[in-house]
C-alpha cells in the first residue's frame, strides 16, 4: 500500500512531466542503457520494437482475416481489413517481414555476444537469449507463412518483394508442387498461437522485464529513492 501511494504521489505532482520524460528516453529509447553498453543497447532495441510492432500487426491481421469472408479481404471490406487482411498489401507485407528481421537480428547480435563475452553475461542477459530463441523460432514460422501465402496466392513480385525474406523462401517453395494454401493455413495458426502464448506469458515468467522494465527505470529513478528516504527519515 505505501509503495503505491507513494507512486501515485509522486507521479501526479510537479514532476509529471519529468517522469514522462524519464519513461520515453530511460524506459523506451533505453538512454542509459545506450551510455552503458552500445552493444546491448542495439540488442533491447532491435528486441523490443521488434517485439512490439510485430506483436501489433499481426493482432491487426488475424482480426481482419477473422472478420474477411474466406480470410480473404473483399471490395466490400472495411479500410482496415484490406489494408490489414492480406499480405497482399504492401504495408502489412513490410511491416510483418520487416518486425521479424528486426527480431531475428537482434537475437543474433545477443547469441553473438554470448558467444564471445560469456564471461560476463549476468542472468537477465541469460534471460534475453533464451527469449531470443523463442522469439525467433515464432519469426521463422512467420517467415514459412508469408513464403507459403505468396506461392498458394501466386503473388506477384511487386507485391512480395516488400517482404524479401518471405518472397525469397517463396521462390524455393515454387519449385515444391503441393497444396500450399493449407500449409499457409497451418503456418498461419502456429505462429499466432505461439505469438500470443509468448506475450500471455511474459508478464508473469522471467521475461517480465521485458514489459515492467520500462516502468521499473522510472521508479528507481523518482520513486524508490524518495520513498526509502521517507522511511529512513521516519526511523530516526
Amino acid at each position: 500500500m505505501g509503495y503505491s501511494y507513494s507512486f501515485f504521489k509522486v507521479f501526479f505532482s510537479r514532476n509529471f512531466f519529468k517522469i514522462i520524460k524519464s519513461f520515453i528516453l530511460d524506459g523506451i529509447i533505453h538512454v542509459n542503457l545506450f551510455k552503458d553498453s552500445k552493444l546491448k543497447w542495439f540488442i533491447h532495441i532491435f528486441m523490443f520494437w521488434g517485439l512490439v510492432a510485430f506483436t501489433i500487426i499481426s493482432i491487426f491481421h488475424m482480426i481482419s482475416i477473422a472478420v474477411a469472408p474466406g480470410g480473404i479481404p473483399s471490395q466490400d471490406s472495411s479500410g482496415f481489413v484490406k489494408v490489414f487482411g492480406t499480405l497482399e498489401n504492401r504495408f502489412t507485407a513490410f511491416a510483418l517481414d520487416v518486425s521479424k528481421l528486426s527480431l531475428i537480428f537482434g537475437a543474433l547480435i545477443a547469441v553473438i555476444r554470448f558467444v564471445l563475452f560469456r564471461n560476463r553475461i549476468k542472468s537477465v542477459e541469460l534471460k534475453d537469449k533464451s527469449a531470443g530463441v523463442f522469439i525467433s523460432i515464432i519469426a521463422i514460422l512467420g517467415f514459412l507463412y508469408e513464403a507459403s501465402f505468396f506461392t498458394a496466392r501466386a503473388v506477384p513480385i511487386i507485391k512480395s518483394a516488400f517482404a524479401p525474406a518471405g518472397f525469397i523462401i517463396s521462390l524455393i517453395f515454387s519449385f515444391i508442387k503441393i497444396n500450399w494454401w493449407t500449409f499457409s493455413v497451418i503456418f498461419f495458426n502456429l505462429y499466432i498461437i505461439a505469438l500470443l502464448l509468448f506475450v500471455a506469458f511474459i508478464p508473469y515468467g522471467k521475461y517480465s522485464h521485458m514489459v515492467f522494465g520500462p516502468f521499473v527505470a522510472v521508479y528507481n529513478k523518482f520513486i524508490s529513492e524518495k520513498y526509502v528516504t521517507k522511511i529512513d527519515n521516519k526511523n530516526r
